[in-house]
This record gives structure tokens, C-alpha cells and sequence, in this order.
């Protein structure tokens, strides 16, 4: 048997959203007709959306290769703008909360926010078994697997080519048939995405490079360039660059199979692991590194991240912290997100689940635990953006198995 509290606290958005980093383009006053409003909003989800499927012009493959998948995105692209005006009409069709005024940028996120969560379950998605094997075997054995030429953040579809460049020519056909099919699910109702691995792949890779530090069996050689940064000068995953971090993804996925993992396990988890979320793909442009720092006098008010203000993001996070013997926290995790976004509906919104990830470990990480405390402390937060919700920190848990 183990102590745990659960503690339940409601964080809540006061301050009012503002315009997106990436906002259509602005309306004159007086405003244009509503059709040439919506003219605008589409035209700039299909300037967005087309980054992130560009090839870059200097990535080193096969001409062949290149002009199918160019002829792939475009069809693909030319499907999801004829698509983008209905999902408009449908968000226009969607109960208004009382009291709210809509305006075209309210819109705008919120077709936005759908688009995004294609782009998730699209990463997340799994193909037939051959793709799968095929896709597992350059993870595991090619350098190229993670290269990345240009803006990081839009190399959804470059990443995918890459790999396939890295496999036998005789394979090709069938992958990129089955991709094709993959994004082909878009707009539709498609299985369940699988769960967020727990631990996330990068806490277990964490776990393993301390046990490294402190002189413990090796799992497998960290390659040469995560060795300095990791080992000897113990830079936070967070800090590394893109590329960077999916080569600790990948050296995590080897590890993980030299284990015994499952093939599929191991794939969901580096799936994981490199998704681009809306925090990662945005988040700093509305809010800016430290700018989450919540002091230790206000534990009671979490900041409530702005890009989910903008985004109409809500919902809760349960977090697990580690205490040490005297009841100061050691480490924390999410292990759990029920979160609910504008404009996505019938779906989860995964490109959105780890939006409040950051904020509710810091806050767990804040101050000491009650007397008597023992390991491990679970917390509930509510991320509520109604004001009139309470931000008191309630105890509402005993003991658990």
C-alpha cells in the first residue's frame, strides 16, 4: 500500500486572448462582405498547411522519388482546400457560448486548431504491416532518419520522405501507396489514436543517461553528438534543437528494442516523441521561454498558457510527483490529459493534449507536501476559461493501492 493525496485545483484564464502569430490577414474597416472574409481565412489555412508539405529545395533526393512526392502533397493539398470552406460553414453552424462574439480571427483558430490535429493523428497513424517493418528499419539504422534541412517545425511530410529515400528502391512503391492512404484519412473518422507512452520516451531515455552519470550499465553508446551535451554537460532535453532530439528519440527507440520492447510499442513511442505539437510548432510566439515561471507564493494560480487562450483549449492534467524523504519534490509527470479544443469535435485533440504538460509539472514541482506525505502525490488540474470558476486548491483524495 502507498499514501497518495489527490488534490484537485482549477486554473483559470483571465486575461483576453490575442491575435495568432500566424492571423489571416487584416480587415480594413469597414469589414469586407463575409465571402471575402472567408476567401481570406482559407486562402491562409492553404498558405500554412502548404509549409509544412514543401520539400526542401537542397534535401538530397532521388529526382523519381522527389516528383512523386511533390505530385502526392499537391493532390493532397489541392483535397484539404476544397475541404477548408466546409469546415468553416460547419465551425459558422456551432453554438456560440452566451455572451460571445465571434469575429473572423475566432474562426480562424478555430478551423486552424482542426487543421493542426489532422497533422497530429497523421504522425500518429499507423500503415500495414509491411510500411510498419519498413519504417521501424530505418529507424533503427539510418543517420539520415532525422536530418533536417530548413524551419523545423515544417518538416511533417519531408521527414517521411527522407525516409523512404533511406530504403530499398524496391520498397518504394508500396509505401508511398500506403501513403497515399494515410492521408487519405484526413477529414474522416479514423481509429483511435494510441495512448501517450508513460514514461514519455525522453523521461525514459532521462532515466537511463542518469544511471550512465552515476556509473551504471550502458544500454547502448549515446551517439557522439548527444554525448557531450547529455553526459558531460547535462543539457536538458528541452534545450536541444529539433533534430537533436529525434536523434536521442531514435538512439531511445534502439535502446528500447535492444530491451525487448514490442516493434509497436517502440514506433508509437518515437511517434510520441517527435510529434510536433501546437506547443512545439508555436508555442513560443505566444509565450515566450520563462515567461511560465510561477512563484512559489502563487502556487495557487498556475499560469494558464496564452497559446491555449488563443486556441479555447481547456480540460485537466493528472500529475504524479516523487517525493524524497523530507517531502521535497524529486521529479513529476503527466499521466493522464483530458482536454477538449474549439473546432475539434468526434475526435481527440492530440495536437493540443500536452498544451498545460509544462505548467501543471512546475506547479508540482512547487514547495513541499503535506505531513505524513508518502510517495507518490497525485494532483488533478482544471484549466477552466471561465472566471467565475475557483482557483482555491482542494484536497480530495486518500489512500489508494
Amino acid at each position: 500500500m502507498t499514501v497518495s493525496s489527490l488534490r484537485t485545483l482549477t486554473a483559470v484564464a483571465l486575461a483576453g486572448c490575442f491575435m495568432m502569430c500566424m492571423a489571416l490577414p487584416a480587415l480594413s474597416a469597414p469589414a469586407p462582405p463575409a465571402g471575402e472574409q472567408d476567401a481570406a481565412m482559407v486562402a491562409s489555412l492553404k498558405r500554412e498547411l502548404a509549409r509544412t508539405f514543401a520539400l526542401p529545395k537542397d534535401a538530397a533526393l532521388d529526382p523519381a522519388l522527389r516528383k512523386e512526392a511533390e505530385d502526392i502533397g499537391a493532390a493532397h493539398l489541392e483535397r484539404i482546400g476544397r475541404l477548408l470552406p466546409a469546415w468553416l460553414d460547419e465551425e459558422k453552424r456551432a453554438g456560440a457560448r452566451p455572451g460571445e462574439v465571434r469575429d473572423p480571427n475566432y474562426l480562424y483558430a478555430a478551423v486552424f486548431a482542426r487543421l493542426l490535429n489532422e497533422l497530429a493523428l497523421w504522425h500518429l497513424d499507423t500503415g500495414d504491416a509491411r510500411y510498419e517493418e519498413a519504417t521501424l528499419s530505418v529507424l533503427k539504422a539510418s543517420p539520415q532518419a532525422c536530418r533536417m534541412e530548413g524551419d523545423s517545425r515544417f518538416q511533417d511530410y519531408a521527414s517521411r520522405i527522407r525516409r523512404i529515400q533511406a530504403m530499398p528502391p524496391a520498397f518504394r512503391p508500396a509505401v508511398l501507396a500506403t501513403e497515399r492512404q494515410l492521408l487519405e484519412r484526413w477529414g474522416k473518422p479514423r481509429a483511435v489514436a494510441l495512448a501517450w507512452p508513460l514514461p514519455l520516451p525522453q523521461d525514459a531515455a532521462a532515466e537511463a543517461i542518469d544511471r550512465l552519470r552515476s556509473g551504471g550499465a550502458r544500454v547502448l553508446p549515446l551517439p557522439p553528438v548527444l554525448a557531450a551535451s547529455l553526459l558531460a554537460e547535462g543539457e536538458a532535453y528541452g534545450k536541444l534543437g529539433f533534430e537533436d532530439r529525434c536523434i536521442l528519440q531514435q538512439w531511445w527507440l534502439r535502446a528500447s528494442l535492444a530491451q525487448g520492447a514490442a516493434p509497436a510499442a517502440v514506433l508509437n513511442a518515437f511517434r510520441y516523441g517527435t510529434l510536433m505539437t501546437a506547443t512545439d510548432r508555436f508555442g513560443n510566439a505566444f509565450d515566450p521561454p520563462g515567461s511560465d515561471v510561477t512563484p512559489p507564493d502563487a502556487r495557487a494560480s498556475p499560469a494558464y498558457p496564452s497559446l491555449a487562450q488563443r486556441f479555447d483549449v481547456t480540460g485537466s492534467t493528472t500529475v504524479t510527483r516523487e517525493l524524497d524523504a523530507a517531502g521535497k519534490p524529486l521529479r513529476a509527470s503527466v499521466t493522464a490529459r483530458e482536454i477538449t479544443v474549439r473546432g475539434i469535435r468526434g475526435m481527440r485533440p492530440v495536437v493540443f493534449e500536452n498544451t498545460f504538460d509544462a505548467a501543471s509539472v512546475q506547479f508540482a514541482l512547487q514547495g513541499s507536501a503535506s505531513p505524513g506525505a508518502r510517495l507518490p502525490e497525485v494532483f488533478n488540474m482544471n484549466w477552466s476559461l471561465d472566471p467565475a470558476a475557483s482557483a482555491a486548491p482542494k484536497k480530495t483524495g486518500g489512500k489508494t493501492p
